[in-house]
């Protein structure tokens, strides 16, 4: 059966969701037709050379479009299927100095998204081992959407809001970078929120940030990950080794610090999130289909906004060099 373009599917009649059948799931998972907007990555006025070139060349910067005054970033004229070694450092630079990039009107099949992944780095395995692509099993789904024999296309996640939070945190050596493409995008809600973590570190008063500047804070897996359940420790404030930017590693599912009983935890980390989580550090972003968001998820907290109506996103998680990120350890 050929192919049907993403753009079609949400033309036809509501497929049905939350533990019902969907009757298109050979449309959704094989390889998409390109829709139209990915023509225009290819205006002939500006060839594949200098939108490469206005990425990694010195004396070029690319087009960007500030997402909110102090971090992320839209990036435009990139066709994320033509990555290569240069524009992958150049995008590595760019979210590191940004923190969440966004690239919009992209056409992304699973080896595409994985391609792109391991061009910026080691390509984490799920700790999940299910609710992935057949072929490509580091890129994960996220969906409500179910195929003929009544099985969930990605994690079986509800259609409320989720809880604040920062990926892999339960291993020792997090995939502290993550992509997140959107295929369907709701028709209400579902968007993913973003949270600044050092401009929570910033707005702490200068006794709390000497106070907790040795502190470790422990994880655990959660009920998803087929993973062994041990606890792990990370700095509670981690700095970048190439731009010296504090952070926050702190979320409400961090589950105690070093040092405290379980009181005193709880007090302190409920003292930190009231800074950590203000309206003005949050970016809320609403998926357009095509949507692909690039984040360092050492310097972003997120979490899913409650939807109504189908909902696909695929995501992998990439190992990041410490020489240039700030990595829990």
């Amino acid at each position: 059966m050929r192919p049907q373009n993403p753009a079609n599917i949400l033309r036809t009649p509501r497929p049905q969701i939350l533990g019902q059948r969907l009757h298109h799931p050979s449309h959704l998972l094989a390889r998409p037709q390109r829709p139209r907007s990915a023509r225009l990555l290819r205006q002939p006025q500006r060839s594949l050379q200098y939108l490469q070139q206005s990425i990694w060349n010195p004396a070029m910067t690319f087009r960007t479009t500030p997402l909110t005054p102090n971090y992320g970033v839209e990036v435009h004229d990139i066709d994320l299927t033509q990555i290569n070694g240069e524009m992958a450092e150049a995008i590595l630079d760019a979210v590191n100095e940004h923190a969440l990039l966004l690239f919009r009107r992209q056409s992304l099949h699973d080896e595409d998204i994985y391609t792109l992944s391991a061009a910026l780095g080691p390509v984490a395995e799920p700790a999940a081992r299910v609710n992935h692509s057949p072929r490509f099993k580091e890129v994960n789904y996220l969906s409500n959407l179910n195929n003929d024999e009544g099985t969930f296309i990605g994690a079986p996640i509800t259609d409320n809001d989720s809880s604040w939070h920062t990926d892999q945190a339960f291993r020792k050596n997090p995939a502290t970078l993550s992509t997140l493409f959107c295929i369907i995008a709701p028709e209400q809600g579902g968007g993913t929120s973003f949270c600044s973590t050092h401009m929570g570190y910033e707005a702490l008063p200068k006794t709390l940030k000497k106070h907790i500047e040795n502190m470790r804070v422990k994880y655990l897996p959660g009920k998803i990950h087929e993973v062994e359940p041990l606890v792990v420790t990370h700095p509670l404030v981690l700095t970048s080794p190439s731009t010296g930017r504090k952070t926050l590693y702190l979320a409400p599912h961090t589950r105690g610090i070093d040092g405290l009983d379980e009181a005193e935890s709880q007090a302190l980390k409920n003292e930190l999130l009231t800074y950590q989580l203000r309206p003005q550090h949050i970016y809320q972003h609403n998926y357009r289909m095509g949507d692909m968001l690039i984040y360092d998820n050492a310097q972003l907290l997120h979490k899913r906004d409650a939807y109504k109506g189908p909902r696909f996103l695929k995501i992998t998680r990439v190992f990041l060099s410490h020489d240039r990120f700030a990595i829990p350890d």
